[in-house]
């Protein structure tokens, strides 16, 4: 019997290169023999010389490439401009189906996750005529800043944004109706001000043509979740265990890191991760925050409403639930 092909992304630089190890190392550990696994590593600056411990994975059915971008990024320089506090990887997965024409289907990972179950599992969820198979962004719909941004400023109700780490995308709709092109128009021809800039015109293009898969696919470390259903942790925003040791669900990760080269490497930056480094995380939440409802706030005077709702809307204060603070350093 054919086995089944699975192209699987994820967009990387060298400065992430640990935690891509110990993601893709997750990968492998619960990848099938009755499938072929292709693994490519968008980049601007890895080769595949920078990766001999990702490329010591590959066997019969795991394949891995580093696909450089560079000339890519050039060619639509004049048709997106792109923010100076922004890593221009956070665009790589919109490059997917153009660059690949000979895939319809495919995963997109952020590098900052570990699985706990066959990726095959996830692509082959039915997603139907739908641009994206996605989860709903739990950072998101359990902060009221954020669901008073999505909602006021990009129209979409927190039972609709997604987050965009972890994909199905159908890449053959992608190409039918040229979304990539059709993001460069939003970005330079809208005028949106958005909080996070791929994110937000995925949840705007994609509105109504999502499907909606189970939390366990994209579970960010906020609340409880049944072992049985962390299919996929994804340690969004400030919640990375290399950075603090009271994450929920790091011991995923530090069992997958600790089959790599860089354990030692990973449990050292938690160690020498200072007070004020934690407290500069909790200022960026912060700041985030006010961006959001700042924004927000701007689109509601713009459409002349005179009152947002009944509730007050009160100041953004950092969430410890998305910046795990007075972190306990591993002895």
């Amino acid at each position: 019997m054919r086995k089944k092909v699975i192209p699987i992304y994820f967009a990387s630089d060298k400065n992430y290169l640990p935690y891509l190890t110990v993601a893709i190392k997750s990968l492998v550990d619960h990848a099938s023999s009755k499938n072929i696994y292709k693994i490519y590593i968008l980049s601007a600056d890895l080769t595949d010389y920078d990766i001999p411990e990702i490329r010591s994975y590959i066997t019969d059915n795991i394949i891995i490439d580093v696909v450089n971008v560079n000339s890519k990024i050039e060619s639509i320089r004049d048709k997106v401009a792109l923010r100076d506090y922004y890593s221009v990887s956070i665009y790589f997965r919109l490059f997917i189906p153009t660059l690949f024409p000979e895939y319809n289907k495919a995963i997109y990972l952020d590098s900052d996750i570990v699985l706990n179950r066959d990726i095959a599992d996830l692509y082959n969820e039915f997603i139907g005529d739908n641009y994206l198979g996605a989860v709903l962004d739990e950072t998101v719909w359990s902060n009221k800043d954020f669901i008073f941004y999505t909602t006021q400023s990009l129209g979409i109700t927190e039972k609709q944004y997604f987050n965009s780490g972890v994909l199905i995308m159908n890449l053959k709709k992608f190409r039918d109706n040229d979304i990539e092109n059709d993001f460069y128009s939003w970005i330079n021809n809208k005028k949106l001000a958005t909080v996070a800039p791929d994110q937000d015109y995925l949840n705007i293009i994609c509105k109504n043509k999502v499907k909606y898969l189970a939390p366990g696919w994209n579970k960010m470390p906020l609340s409880d979740l049944s072992a049985d259903k962390l299919y996929l942790i994804h340690y969004n925003m400030f919640m990375k265990p290399w950075k603090y040791a009271n994450v929920k669900f790091d011991s995923y990760f530090w069992q997958t890191a600790a089959k790599t080269s860089y354990l030692n490497l990973l449990k050292t930056q938690q160690a020498n991760y200072t007070p004020q480094q934690q407290h500069q995380d909790s200022v960026a939440l912060e700041n985030l925050l006010k961006l959001a409802v700042n924004i927000a706030k701007a689109k509601v005077s713009a459409k002349q409403q005179a009152e947002v709702s009944t509730t007050p809307i009160a100041e953004p204060v950092a969430s410890p639930a998305l910046v795990p603070i007075n972190a306990k350093k591993n002895k």
